[in-house]
């Protein structure tokens, strides 16, 4: 499996170096960063590029917002895509949803399997800390 963190500012790059201090870099993870020195021609032919510099057989592309000019990028090269040839796309990336698809045995479990588990992961991880701890303190 090959995963791509594609986010705007420095997100990506921060998330796959804190995802390789916990579990180290044994893992075909890069990213893309969409910063303001980017127009959005120059950020899509990165992107593309990047997509397309391996196999797109079990690529993952994680972006940050849905909707947001990288997710639109990805989606409009996804839909361009006949449907024998395509990668995942999933939003909303986070910390648990990275490290639950890496660490979760592909050989075992389908692509899709792990993705869902890694969304609901990713949002098992949100807590609102002071209505847990209410009346504990």
């Amino acid at each position: 499996m090959r995963i791509i963190i594609a986010t705007h500012g420095e997100l990506a790059k921060s998330l796959i170096e804190t995802a390789e201090l916990i579990i180290g870099t044994n893992h075909q993870m890069s990213y893309f960063c969409m910063t303001k020195s980017k127009s959005g021609e120059v950020g899509k032919k990165e992107l593309t590029e990047l997509i397309y510099s391996d196999t797109l057989t079990d690529l993952v592309i994680f972006t940050d917002v849905y909707g947001g000019s990288v997710n639109n990028i990805c989606s409009e090269i996804l839909l361009s895509l006949p449907e024998n040839e395509t990668f995942h796309l999933v939003s909303g990336v986070n910390l648990p949803m990275i490290l639950t698809t890496i660490m979760t045995s592909y050989n075992e479990d389908s692509l899709e399997v792990i993705l869902t588990e890694s969304i609901k992961e990713g949002r098992n991880g949100i807590k609102y800390i002071n209505e847990l701890v209410k009346g504990v303190v």
